[in-house]
């Protein structure tokens, strides 16, 4: 039996670096390609520490984690369901300790390889040794900012790309050559039990795309339906960075980062509301029907999690969550989904799973959050909150972590991680801002509104501008107290809930304007034959994703000036609306990229297809639900003068919601073949 492997941390507390800055310190770098090399050796110990076994937590094989050797070796139903939380309140939680599992072991072995680099004396001088132990003890596992500037303008960074490096060691000499450890996993002679391969069934070709699971002897990023394929890094740097048919998925996903932090100031919220607001912003089954409190419309976390798997997977391994954990990939990613949660938790302090979340007029009672379909140690519908255990991972002593001891990592009040991040920094009203992690929690509701704005011009939704030159007719009667109402705007969303299995595996709703992908919401799911009990149970339920989908303001804009002679100069908001479900399409493609399904248009509406297309209809119970939605923008306005006299703006806050009807009208229906 193996010896428990408790995530501790590493010691001291150093912060983790965007991936493209960790290349440019040779000595860190060196250290993190070597290190994560080393534990992929199928012979490194400890064996809990390897990679492959970290990555096997995720997904397949769905055995027990040799780390946790006392857990029970059933299932609470006799099923292996797997460990991994989505869909679920913990879904952002529980890769914490996840990702920091990962950090340990590379840590560990960086540490060992520059003290071995370091010995001998002859050659390595005291100072060049401190140096790189130094270093080694400083090393945090890096994320990739798929936000960023960098990535819209160049895409996919290059250190993520295959190729050869080769190190200069402390002592002057040269390593082998590493075929880059950070593009793939090879997985050696004996892959992991339970593979399988995926047959993706398209409907507007004859030809079936395949994932050959079974057959690849490594990881795969996009890659040619076939036994040996080719990778497609082009085509991954093109969802990324958009082009004639596409915005780009990096602008996309700035805006819905953006909106995560466009919830209100806990004062503006009632105590008993906020366990439903880290519900909304925790994962993609929120419904406010649950609890009966209106949904703030600014999307969950977990949905743009699922559009990087999809964007870098394609057939290969990031898009199918039976596979993801074996991609090195995969680890960057939730490091960003982890910076991002630090960020958030750290503005919103006050909201949170708690006990439970309480009934809009109800008894005041905490009702328990539930797992619907359980997981390795929960049962089917099994009651969770903050002190619910995160399996397989155990602290420093002994027991499982909990969500509680991963608030706020480093606090006083919860467990050592070693990690932070670097802080984010924004120009607000003329002067460069920042928000810390280090700094203390912030308190006041004007705190709170200037930690958004900051965040909110990082990405880029702090600036709210009217609709071309219209004059928009609407009532003012809910502004929220202090707020003042950006003129003539209004932000217009999709609402929509997929099932989460209609299909073989993955896929996405695209969202066209003008025969461009100007949108897209997408479901990251496992194949059919996966053995993920939880899944399984999902799929035969018809469990289903919900999350909103932006209409960009530049398209709003020019429909509204396309259309200008059927909405006039000073339309009321229904008029837009019915402007915009007229001239935005909508189809469904799988994970490579093939069309499933589209909703043909009525007469004279431009679109992908007509009703005379072939195919048939969609079966009616695995039909998307699309509704349109819009907002009013409020920004806090600061009690503080500027050195101009006026008060400082602050963040954007979305109210006044409105529900448009079904986005699909008309005779518009889903078909495919």
């Amino acid at each position: 039996m193996s010896k428990p492997y408790n995530i501790t941390g590493l010691k001291g507390l150093h912060p983790r670096l965007e991936i493209r800055d960790l290349a440019k310190d040779e000595i860190q770098f060196t250290l993190f390609i070597n290190a994560l090399d080393t534990i992929k050796q199928p012979d490194y110990r400890p064996k809990p520490a390897r990679f492959q076994e970290l990555g096997g937590i995720h997904g397949l094989p769905y055995e027990k984690w040799s780390g946790d050797p006392e857990a029970p070796d059933s299932m609470p139903n006799g099923i292996w369901g797997g460990y991994c939380n989505h869909q679920s309140v913990l879904f952002p939680v529980w890769h914490r300790p996840y990702v920091l599992s990962v950090e340990q072991s590379i840590g560990e072995a960086a540490i060992r390889l520059a003290k071995r680099w370091t010995e001998d004396t002859e050659h390595v001088d005291e100072a060049t040794r401190a140096k790189w132990i130094d270093a080694a003890e400083r090393l945090r596992f890096p994320f990739w900012d798929w936000t960023s500037q960098e990535t819209l303008d160049k895409g996919l960074p290059d250190v993520l790309k295959p190729q050869v490096f080769q190190f200069t060691l402390p002592d002057g000499t040269k390593t082998d050559p590493i075929e880059n450890p950070l593009s793939f996993h090879r997985f050696g002679n004996v892959q992991p039990d339970g593979f399988k391969d995926q047959i993706f069934k398209t409907s507007m070709q004859q030809d079936q795309a395949m994932s050959y699971f079974k057959s690849w002897t490594r990881t795969y990023r996009w890659p040619s339906s076939n036994v040996s394929p080719i990778e497609d890094y082009v085509k991954i740097n093109a969802l990324l960075q958009g082009g004639e048919k596409d915005v780009g998925s990096v602008r996309q996903l700035r805006s819905q980062i953006g909106n995560l932090f466009c919830y209100p100031a806990p004062g503006e919220t009632e105590e008993h509301q906020r366990p439903s607001i880290w519900d909304e912003f925790s994962n993609s089954l929120f419904t406010p029907d649950k609890a009966g409190w209106d949904g703030y419309g600014c999307g969950s976390i977990e949905i743009p999690h699922n559009k990087v798997h999809l964007v870098v997977g394609g057939l290969g391994d990031m898009a199918n969550n039976d596979y993801a954990g074996f991609d090195p990939i995969f680890y960057l990613h939730h490091c960003n989904i982890d910076r991002i949660l630090a960020f958030w938790e750290y503005t919103y302090n006050k909201f949170w799973v708690a006990e439970g979340y309480y009934k809009k007029g109800g008894d005041g009672k905490p009702i328990p959050f539930t797992q619907p379909e359980g997981t390795w140690d929960e049962a089917n519908n099994a009651d969770i909150d903050e002190n619910s255990e995160l399996q397989p991972f155990r602290t420093a002593s002994g027991g499982y972590w909990k969500p509680k001891d991963t608030r706020f990592p480093n606090k006083p009040d919860t467990l050592h991680t070693g990690y932070t991040y670097p802080d984010i920094v924004a120009t607000v009203n003329g002067e460069e801002r920042r928000v810390s992690l280090s700094n203390p929690l912030p308190e006041s509701d004007e705190k709170v509104h200037e930690c958004k704005a900051t965040i909110q011009a990082h990405f880029g939704v702090l600036e709210k501008h009217s609709i071309g030159s219209l004059t928009l007719i609407e009532s003012h009667a809910a502004i929220p107290k202090g707020h003042g109402i950006v003129p003539n705007y209004r932000r217009f969303y999709t609402f929509v809930e997929l099932v989460n299995h209609a299909f073989s595996g993955s896929y996405s709703l695209q969202l066209l304007y003008k025969d461009k992908v100007v949108g897209t919401f997408d479901v990251l799911t496992r194949s059919d034959a996966t053995q993920c009990a939880s899944c399984r149970i999902r799929r035969k339920a018809g469990g289903h994703v919900r999350g909103v989908i932006d209409i960009p303001d530049e398209v709003v804009e020019d429909i509204t000036q396309s259309q200008s002679e059927n909405i006039g100069n000073s339309p009321d908001v229904e008029t837009i609306a019915d402007a915009i479900k007229s001239q935005i399409n909508v189809r469904l493609v799988n994970a490579g990229g093939n069309i499933l399904a589209d909703a043909v248009g009525q007469p004279g509406v431009p679109g992908l297809g007509s009703q005379s297309a072939p195919g048939t209809q969609l079966e009616a119970t695995i039909r998307p639900v699309m509704r349109l939605g819009s907002a009013q923008a409020g920004r806090k306005l600061s009690t503080k003068l500027t050195m101009d006299g006026p008060a400082s703006k602050l963040g954007i806050t979305y109210f006044n919601h409105a529900s448009h009807g079904e986005f699909l009208v008309g005779d518009r229906e889903w078909k495919s073949v």
